[in-house]
């Protein structure tokens, strides 16, 4: 079943690949929906700690940009793809605030965005709440969307059962 949703969206990817290609440069709004889409996936991935899918998702010079230091993409591939043995990761919600083409070739974009997320402590506690806004870059290669960066531009935790301010939680 997993694998027949994975072949599914892997066809809509190309489809959606193949539309924009066939009409030259994509225009902002296919852009955000190639961007909503890709994220979708990532969200997707990221709670069932999908190693396979983010190998395919980040370019190989990917990279991650914290406030305090940049991690390479192995090391955010090592980093998300495990579990951690405090908290389970229950939500990764995502959501394209804005996109922007790089040039004018419609291969390459830049989107923000907003990533809820939800940590189940292992021990009883309290679920975390924790909310994350990237600039993530984007591009093209033949038919195959791939993520280039991730720059954290803001984040914020609740813990202990507080929530966060937002309709949304």
């Amino acid at each position: 079943m997993k694998r027949r949703a994975g072949i599914a969206n892997a066809v809509m990817l190309a489809v959606i690949a193949s539309v924009a290609r066939a009409a030259g440069p994509p225009s902002r709004a296919e852009g955000r929906k190639i961007l909503v889409e890709l994220n979708r996936e990532w969200g997707k991935a990221r709670v069932a700690f999908d190693r396979a899918a983010f190998e395919r998702t980040l370019a190989p010079d990917f990279y991650v940009q914290l406030k305090d230091q940049r991690l390479t993409r192995k090391e955010f591939v090592d980093e998300i793809s495990s579990p951690s043995p405090r908290a389970r990761l229950t939500r990764f919600d995502v959501e394209v605030l804005t996109v922007e083409p790089v040039g004018d070739s419609g291969d390459e974009w830049v989107a923000v965005i907003e990533e809820k997320l939800e940590l189940t402590p292992s021990d009883g506690r309290p679920k975390a709440y924790s909310l994350w806004v990237t600039r993530d870059r984007w591009k093209k290669f033949g038919d195959r969307w791939m993520a280039l960066s991730s720059e954290a531009i803001g984040d914020e935790l609740w813990r202990n059962g507080e929530k966060p301010p937002f309709p949304s939680w």
